[in-house]
């Protein structure tokens, strides 16, 4: 029998005993703010009416193709007066877990442009991605040996890797003393309602089996993440968390590796029936969308009473 609790279906008393619950507010972004730049209608606005209720609010996403800046510059964004400490993408994680090990040497990083950047701005040298002659297999295979100078692998979702970054990745981590820490491994991506395409999880794989190294995890679920909450975040108690999320092996299972309460959207690419099957994966609370959460606090005296008790 299902634990998971619909919101929509909540008389007021329910809704109001659900708002009281919960003081911070960790809210994935990806499938349930927006597809792509598309945005989920409603969803932005939930998220303002709780923060009007005086919940604080984070997002955390594993996502790191977009810049921060372009990012704070997007209207779903602007509408709810984050500062950029409450937006976490796996980058942001990875600089603050390498600055916490007092990481100073050379990386090899397969990231995206935006996150190359962000890497380099957090003062992390970087060495060169390796080249590739396609008339001269010699050079090209000497671009792909082991260099010594480098001590820690980032791999991370970048839509540029190709054989030559896998091959330099794998060649560096033979070595054990070399670092090697991944941001997302999501195996999907969702483009849209029901169309996903390829993710990066399968190319970390391959390095992985190769290279017959596990990473150090620095997205969603990952204790790591969990430590930056608790070291970087307004957050005293994890289970007065409310994470909300569209996925069950990222979101819902780091939800219940902190003690959060649960919320799942149905607008990503896992099924409530599918994050049901798990104990680690079952919601406490589902919503076919986030845009519907506040449709039983239309009730006058459902505002009027939540009002009261926030105030």
């Amino acid at each position: 029998m299902s634990k998971t609790k619909d919101i929509t279906k909540f008389s007021t008393e329910q809704f109001q005993e659900f708002l009281m619950s919960f003081d911070i507010v960790m809210c994935d972004i990806d499938g349930v703010l927006w597809h792509l730049n598309k945005p989920i209608e409603g969803a932005s606005g939930s998220l303002v009416t709780l923060q009007n209720l005086k919940k604080e609010v984070y997002l955390v996403t594993n996502n790191s193709t977009k810049s921060l800046e372009s990012f704070y510059k997007s209207l779903q964004y602007k509408c709810l007066n984050l500062n950029s400490d409450h937006v976490i993408n796996t980058i942001k994680l990875i600089t603050w877990y390498l600055k916490k090990i007092d990481f100073r040497d050379e990386v090899f990083a397969i990231v995206p442009e935006a996150a190359w950047e962000m890497l380099k701005e957090a003062g992390i040298r970087l060495t060169e991605p390796p080249k590739v002659f396609q008339t001269n297999i010699p050079a090209t295979v000497k671009e792909v040996l082991d260099r010594p100078s480098v001590k820690a692998v980032i791999v991370d979702f970048d839509v540029n890797c190709n054989w030559s970054m896998l091959a330099l990745a794998i060649s560096c981590l033979k070595r054990k003393d070399v670092l090697y820490i991944a941001g997302a491994t999501d195996e999907w991506l969702l483009i849209q309602p029901q169309i996903t395409i390829l993710g990066p999880g399968p190319l970390i794989n391959i390095i992985s089996e190769q290279s017959g190294r596990k990473p150090i995890l620095c997205s969603k679920p990952s204790q790591n993440l969990k430590d930056y909450i608790l070291d970087k975040c307004n957050v005293t108690d994890l289970r007065r968390c409310l994470f909300i999320g569209d996925s069950i092996n990222q979101d819902m299972k780091f939800a219940s590796m902190c003690g959060c309460i649960k919320l799942f959207v149905g607008t990503g690419c896992d099924t409530l029936e599918q994050a049901q099957k798990e104990d680690d994966t079952c919601p406490d609370y589902y919503l076919p969308s986030l845009g519907q959460l506040f449709s039983v606090y239309n009730d006058p005296q459902c505002q009027r009473t939540v009002n009261h008790k926030n105030s």
